[in-house]
């Protein structure tokens, strides 16, 4: 399975039916800003460029996109794989980035919980097997 997600600054938004017309989301921050805080939240990542990482997982692998822009505005995610793991580690980058996680497949935000137990972040709508949403 594989999936894009876009990471953003959408910091008050529950929805993305909920942007106003022609708003903009602000950018993530200065490039190497956001470089360090994947490092600090995926230590293993690495980026051959300065646009483009990659972080390979057990069973699944992601391409982070950064683009050419400075800031950056935002990260696309290029998923392979699935499983609670990167569940989680989508989470994870998401909060590192104060950003919301946008399922492309889904056409919204994920919405996270982090276990107050475990500290691990789980996808709170998760869709059940079969329920995934081919993109447009």
């Amino acid at each position: 399975m594989s999936w894009i997600i876009y990471l953003m600054g959408a910091a008050g938004f529950d929805s993305v039916r909920d942007f106003p017309e022609g708003w903009s989301p602000p950018p993530l921050g200065p490039r190497e800003v956001v470089i360090r805080r994947l490092h600090e939240a995926l230590p293993s990542i690495v980026f051959p460029t300065l646009a483009e990482g990659f972080f390979h997982g057990d069973g699944f692998s992601i391409t982070f996109e950064l683009g050419p822009w400075e800031p950056t505005p935002r990260v696309k995610l290029l998923v392979h794989g699935e499983g609670d793991e990167v569940l989680h580690l989508i989470g994870k980058v998401a909060e590192v980035l104060d950003a919301r996680a946008l399922d492309t497949g889904l056409g919204d935000f994920m919405r996270f919980h982090k276990d107050p137990d475990t500290g691990r972040h789980v996808w709170r709508d998760a869709p059940k097997p079969g329920q995934w949403v081919a993109p447009a």
